[in-house]
């Protein structure tokens, strides 16, 4: 810009002395026309001179406001040049006519000065606006327009009437702070704009917060359309700024502003205002805040179609996909069979979601959290949906087994066990397959249910009964088979824990206790196997090889092997004197023995003694009394070692001994041609042993009825004495065996 030229001052100081040079002649009623006439041609050039170079610095300044490096602090300069011409050509044109009427001029014809270049400015600041008001001018033609703008209103601010006069600026001020990239100063002024108090029409209030969104989106780096997929993919990630932070903070009211201007939330249209502010709260880490905002109107009915079904989708996605990550079930659960039925199509993102894959999500995570909690009734009720309606997820199989421990935890026993059985015949292969087989047992065994006890304590054996866990359910399934019957499975089930067994003292007590079942239930052969076995394993203790002997006495005399019984009671002996008769368990062993082995002794004598040729019946007589004493020497020899268990049934074999020898000798004669001396002797002798085998009968009976009454005598042979002495019929028809292998079992 140019200062004022010295020839201004000039035509200053002619002036003034033109003015003096007029007073003076007044005074003489004469006026120098010539040099008036100079003074304001001078005047008028100066104005002519000052027009000239106004329109140059206009014309200069306009080329200037095209270019990219043009100064915007020029429309500033320039204005002020403006503004002091204009104070100046009002001034000097009341001289020029003041000048005039004292030359006798009534009507100067002087053009107005002021007036043109006030035109000439208004001209130039229309068009100056005009230009950097254009979205497409340069960065510096908007600055330009912006600090030409704000000198203007700066200069009406100050005039009477301003607030009409600004009034149709304000609305251009924030357009050109826009443009100009002043972005803060465009927000401000667009929210001022669209109090009520300033703008009433709402329309064009909701015009100006549209516009402070523009604004304001650039300072919080947000896109103008609600960016789904970047916030999904996290481009969007709020900063650790906290400008940003506060920048979206404002955006976000700012679209609540204008949401709540559009008509409120019950407005479809308002799905994009909701949306943004939703993804504010999103990137912010208020997702909550998000989510309660959309919910309303993913719950609605209405529909909705173009932009506002992809926000719904997108909404719908989000949601799901958050509550997913909160692993909160329940809502997810409710959101989900929302989505169903309402059809929401979620997105999250670019990637679609599977409402009725979260739904399974939920339905199965739920169920956990509520068994994991003990809620086992509903976890029931979330597992039992999921495995009827989820058949190819990948977490069928876990499901369908959680399905059977909530049943089980909701008491549910039956259905339980059901389904375990179930689970196991589904996938045999399971990592959960040893929890759902010993569960299963455990519950059979618990019911009572003795079919699916054996069926599953024999499968645990077989696949998982190497750990402890394993032999405890391996023990519980060998005393079920047993206390079932099976004999055959529960001993090999005992076999397999005694092989796992360590040390030789543990694995001698392990296999001595299978060859005390297999003398009740195995046969005989299994029976002298299994002593053998522990024989070989040596250094027995005592009480344990006192068992064997005994085992091996009980299976011999089902073959009547007597070798191996009397070598059982020699070999018993020795122990018998080592052990002493303080175990009551040892003296029903030892007993044992000795009645098996007066069993043995005792029918093989009686055989012999009634199989005979009677050659002298008087020496008949004393040789059957001498074998009734051996006979019964040997009975009474097991209740000699003390209270055990077979006294009973030596007394009462001893009864039926001396029964069978009285029956023996009742028809048994001699000739009465006879000499008298040998007939009395022989009557004599008869007598005598009938009398006293009956006694002995009579009183063994007794003494066997009270021991059997205080439960110290064989099941079996506790029945005969209840019997009698015509049990012994029963007793005939049976083996040795049977009298000691059918015996009450008990395998604890």
């Amino acid at each position: 810009m140019k200062t004022i030229p010295n020839s201004r001052i000039h035509i200053l100081a002619m002036t003034l002395i033109c003015a003096m040079n007029v007073a003076a002649r007044k005074k003489n009623s004469a006026v120098d026309q010539a040099a008036l006439k100079k003074s304001l041609a001078n005047i008028t050039t100066e104005f002519q001179k000052i027009d000239k170079n106004l329109q140059k610095e206009k014309n200069d300044f306009f080329a200037g406001l095209q270019k990219s490096k043009f100064d915007p602090q020029n429309a500033v300069r320039l204005d002020h040049r403006f503004q002091i011409e204009i104070r100046e050509a009002a001034r000097l044109d009341g001289k020029w006519i003041k000048t005039s009427q004292k030359g006798g001029r009534s009507n100067p014809k002087s053009p107005n000065w002021e007036h043109k270049i006030a035109v000439n400015y208004s001209q130039w600041l229309k068009k100056a606006l005009s230009i950097g008001e254009k979205p497409k001018a340069n960065k510096n033609s908007h600055l330009a327009s912006l600090k030409l703008m704000l000198t203007v209103m700066g200069r009406i601010s100050n005039e009477a009437n301003a607030d009409s006069e600004l009034a149709g600026y304000r609305p251009r001020l924030a357009r050109l702070y826009q443009l100009a990239e002043k972005h803060a100063d465009a927000v401000r002024a667009y929210m001022e704009l669209a109090d009520p108090t300033r703008t009433t029409e709402a329309n064009l209030r909701l015009r100006y917060l549209n516009s402070a969104v523009v604004s304001q989106a650039v300072l919080a780096h947000w896109p103008l359309n609600p960016p789904w997929r970047d916030v999904a993919e996290g481009k969007l990630a709020n900063s650790k700024a906290a400008t940003e932070s506060n920048a979206r903070k404002e955006l976000k009211e700012i679209f609540a502003r204008v949401s709540q201007d559009q008509g409120g939330v019950d407005s479809i249209s308002n799905w994009t205002y909701d949306a943004h502010i939703g993804l504010i709260d999103w990137t912010t880490g208020h997702f909550q805040e998000g989510l309660d905002l959309w919910k309303p109107r993913l719950n609605s009915q209405a529909a909705v179609t173009g932009k506002t079904s992809e926000h719904r989708s997108q909404a719908g996605g989000f949601t799901l996909v958050h509550l997913r990550t909160k692993k909160a079930w329940p809502e997810l659960e409710a959101a989900a069979r929302h989505a169903i039925s309402l059809r929401w199509q979620p997105a999250f993102g670019r990637r679609k979601i599977d409402p009725q894959g979260m739904l399974g999500d939920a339905l199965f995570n739920g169920g956990k959290a509520l068994l994991t909690s003990g809620d086992a009734t509903n976890a029931e009720s979330k597992f039992a949906e999921f495995t009827a309606n989820f058949r190819k997820d990948v977490r069928y199989e876990e499901a369908f087994f959680l399905r059977a421990k909530a049943e089980q935890g909701a008491h549910h026993f039956s259905e339980a066990l059901a389904t375990f059985k179930e689970f196991i015949g589904k996938f045999p292969a399971s990592r959960f397959d040893e929890d759902a087989t010993r569960s299963g047992f455990e519950l059979a065994t618990d019911m009572a249910d003795e079919e699916s006890g054996l069926y599953l304590g024999k499968r645990y054996m077989i696949s998982h009964g190497n750990s402890e866990r394993g032999r405890q359910i391996t023990e519980g399934y060998a005393q079920l088979a047993l206390g079932n019957g099976f004999y055959r499975d529960g001993i090999a089930a005992l076999e397999r824990l005694a092989s796992k067994v360590k040390g030789r003292s543990a694995r001698a007590e392990a296999v001595a206790r299978i060859l005390d079942i297999q003398v009740l239930v195995a046969p005989p052969e299994s029976v002298l196997e299994t002593a053998e076995r522990l024989i070989h394993l040596g250094n027995l203790p005592p009480e344990i090889l006192l068992r064997v002997f005994r085992a091996q006495a009980r299976a011999s005399s089902a073959s009547n092997n007597k070798t191996v019984i009397f070598r059982a009671k020699s070999e018993g002996a020795k122990l018998w004197a080592r052990l002493g008769d303080g175990d009551q368990q040892n003296r029903d062993a030892w007993g044992e023995i000795l009645f098996i082995n007066a069993e043995t002794r005792g029918n093989k004598e009686i055989d012999e003694v009634f199989s005979l040729e009677i050659q002298n019946p008087t020496a008949h007589l004393v040789r059957t009394g001498s074998d009734y004493d051996q006979i019964k020497a040997a009975y009474d020899g097991v209740c000699a070692i003390g209270r055990n268990l077979y006294c009973a049934a030596a007394l009462f074999r001893t009864a039926r001994v001396a029964e069978r020898f009285q029956t023996g000798i009742a028809d048994l004669t001699i000739a009465e041609t006879l000499e008298v001396e040998v007939v009395d002797r022989f009557k004599n002798t008869k007598l005598e042993l009938i009398s006293r085998w009956q006694k002995d009968a009579t009183t063994a009976d007794s003494q066997a009825t009270e021991l059997a009454n205080q439960g110290m005598a064989p099941t079996a042979y506790a029945f005969a004495i209840q019997l009698g002495g015509g049990a012994d019929l029963i007793l005939d028809d049976r083996t040795i065996a049977g009298l000691h292998g059918f015996t009450q079992l008990d395998v604890r």
